[in-house]
């Protein structure tokens, strides 16, 4: 084993050290979600890019397995037993992402009246209407970025359609401000790119803008 040494570290980067540079950490604000809305929605006119300056939090982890339903089956012997992790009940999912909620100078709550507008494709509660599962779809892209900009992961969600949106109660003795809204999406499938040491999963090499 190494000394406890900052010259034996390979992410202090010290001269004569294993490493040639200091590693970065990673920065859990650094993140970006771009929203492709529904072709319905972009004719519209409706602006996703709202939707990215306003989302607060990006759903990135996919690694959890109960979350595709997989169970845990043991084989016993007497009282010793093993353990075998079953195949995925689901490989679709959800996400949920909060957003920041203001009015502009035309007192449109531009964010809630776009995923509202999302959110109605599937039945509009005022006139009855109805699409297909291709109206309803869009993709949400969540890039975690570097100080620089530069990718280190991004999420893809494939085929989402907005399950759920949430709206703060009102009530006279909570004073102050609205501070997010929540859209709850569903999607098929999802895309995981990420560096991975010159193996088969890459990100392209871009700046976030």
């Amino acid at each position: 084993m190494p000394l406890p040494h900052f010259t034996q570290l390979y992410m202090t980067g010290s001269p004569g050290g294993p490493g040639t540079l200091p590693q970065e950490v990673v920065y859990t604000n650094l993140f970006e979600i771009t929203f492709l809305l529904p072709v319905i929605l972009q004719a519209q006119g409706r602006d996703p890019v709202l939707l990215l300056q306003q989302a607060t939090k990006a759903p990135i982890n996919t690694t959890k397995l109960t979350d595709r339903g997989h169970t845990l089956q043991r084989q016993m012997f007497k009282y010793s037993s093993r353990v075998f992790q079953t195949t995925p009940k689901d490989t679709s999912g959800e996400i949920s992402i909060p957003f920041n909620l203001n009015v502009n100078e035309q007192l449109n709550m531009e964010v809630f009246t776009t995923l509202k507008a999302w959110y109605d494709l599937a039945w509009n509660s005022q006139n009855g209407s109805l699409h297909y599962k291709s109206d309803l779809i869009g993709t949400i892209i969540v890039n975690q970025h570097d100080k620089k900009g530069f990718v280190l992961r991004r999420v893809t969600y494939q085929n989402c359609q907005l399950k759920e949106l949430g709206y703060a109660d009102f009530q006279w003795g909570t004073p102050g401000i609205v501070e997010e809204i929540e859209a709850t999406f569903q999607w098929d499938y999802f895309v995981d790119e990420y560096i991975d040491g010159g193996f088969t999963i890459q990100p392209p090499q871009v700046y976030v803008q």
